[in-house]
């Protein structure tokens, strides 16, 4: 069983919505996936309750919790687990990483977002675990924005920024709904750009990455 960890010291950077994300196209890819939710306003475990699809499965969890429910996850069988942690100087984010196999920082293209990285990236290493950046929140069409995320980034030493995700409507509209944006729109830009990231993902864990894109039943 592998775990990836999505954290952040700065909220509002999209840690839901990639974890979401990546859960469906693992899922997709026909892994049993578990996402535990860490953060205590559980908007991805809402998320859960307004979808219809049995997997991923969703669940709630503290820090005090975590270790008993990945040994459950790992004896039910369970091939990948993300969390999705709370934002701030939480010490659920820290136990987190350091279960996780890999940790994935979501990174808006503003200067707060620089700001607070780095001590993201300091808890990765010094729990001895690798992490990457991904961008997200970009403006669709500017270049200019992931030019210098990846100076910023490659300027922090040891960092490397493997997937941008931008600044689409069809996140919000699928999350309304429960669905992943891949769910909602197959093979439109934001399905690719997630389908791209969870190539990488796939291969920097050996997993399948032969994801299958769904298309949605009409209503």
């Amino acid at each position: 069983m592998k775990i990836i960890s999505v954290a952040m010291q700065k909220g509002g950077v999209g840690k839901s919505t990639l974890t979401r994300s990546l859960a469906v196209a693992a899922a997709q890819a026909g892994l049993n996936v578990l996402v535990l939710d860490m953060d205590n306003q559980q908007s991805t475990k809402q998320w859960a309750a307004r979808r219809d699809a049995p997997l991923p499965l969703v669940s709630f969890t503290t820090e005090i919790d975590l270790p008993g429910e990945l040994d459950r996850a790992r004896a039910a069988g369970c091939e990948l687990v993300f969390i999705d942690t709370p934002p701030a100087r939480s010490t659920e984010a820290l136990t987190a990483v350091e279960y996780s196999d890999l940790v994935l920082i979501p990174c808006t293209p503003d200067i707060e977002s620089y700001e607070q990285l780095p001590r993201t990236l300091r808890v990765a290493r010094a729990s001895e675990r690798p992490a990457a950046v991904v961008l997200t929140m970009a403006t669709p069409n500017s270049r200019s924005e992931q030019e210098t995320a990846r100076e910023v980034i490659q300027a922090m030493g040891g960092a490397q920024m493997v997937g941008v995700v931008h600044r689409l409507k069809v996140h919000r509209d699928a999350s309304r709904e429960g669905l992943s944006a891949a769910e909602l729109e197959p093979g439109g830009k934001a399905a690719c750009e997630i389908a791209g990231l969870w190539d990488w993902v796939g291969s920097e864990l050996q997993l399948s990455t032969s994801a299958i894109v769904h298309t949605r039943k009409a209503s």
